[in-house]
């Protein structure tokens, strides 16, 4: 059944805090129910995210201004070919991390978090319908992420961690939906599932 209105949905939130399991989740609860919808993640699968990336794992290097314009082109093209389409085919789009995760992360001595959400809202990029912040304390989450086995990024630190925080925190809009991540997975989905749809029938 097409959707005359889909939703963009964004799903925010620090290393460990449980984005990329929610987006997940929450995209097979609206399937379940049959309500047109596609799950994405930036940095994309597309060429220009490949090279983030490689930068994320420590394979190559970029400077802070690298950085930022690396992830603007590869937002332009997530919108180009996932996004934007997605939503034309009367899909609802989830998307785990957006311009906001760009302006906490690569925020440092020569640009402040404030400075890279500018940049992004210059380029006149798709603003969320619906903004989840999964909220959850620094230290929680490196307890989190030293549990997960794998490559550790370049982010994964507690002094990293907490940086991210504090710049979310200065950035997120007003209308961003703050969820407590520290409560179990299957009770956030379902919290976000109902806000999503007391937001469309709204």
């Amino acid at each position: 059944m097409r959707n005359e209105n889909p939703l963009f949905i964004v799903f925010e939130g620090i290393d460990g805090s449980g984005k990329s399991t929610l987006c997940k989740s929450v995209t097979e609860l609206l399937l379940k129910k049959e309500i047109p919808a596609v799950a994405f993640t930036e940095p994309t699968h597309l060429e220009t995210g490949k090279i983030l990336r490689k930068f994320l794992r420590g394979e190559i290097d970029l400077n802070e201004n690298q950085q930022i314009e690396a992830f603007l082109a590869d937002r332009e093209e997530s919108l180009k070919q996932n996004i934007l389409p997605s939503l034309c085919e009367g899909k609802n789009v989830l998307l785990d991390r957006y311009l906001y995760s760009t302006a906490a992360y690569q925020s440092g001595a020569n640009f402040s978090p404030e400075d890279i959400l500018k940049k992004n809202l210059e380029k006149n990029f798709k603003i969320p319908d619906l903004l989840f912040y999964l909220d959850l304390k620094p230290k929680v989450a490196l307890e989190r992420l030293s549990r997960r086995k794998g490559e550790k990024e370049r982010f994964e630190t507690l002094v990293q961690l907490e940086k991210i925080h504090a710049a979310y925190e200065k950035i997120l809009p007003k209308n961003t939906i703050y969820i407590n991540a520290e409560n179990g997975p299957d009770q956030i989905a379902l919290e976000c599932f109902r806000i999503f749809l007391q937001r469309r029938n709204g």
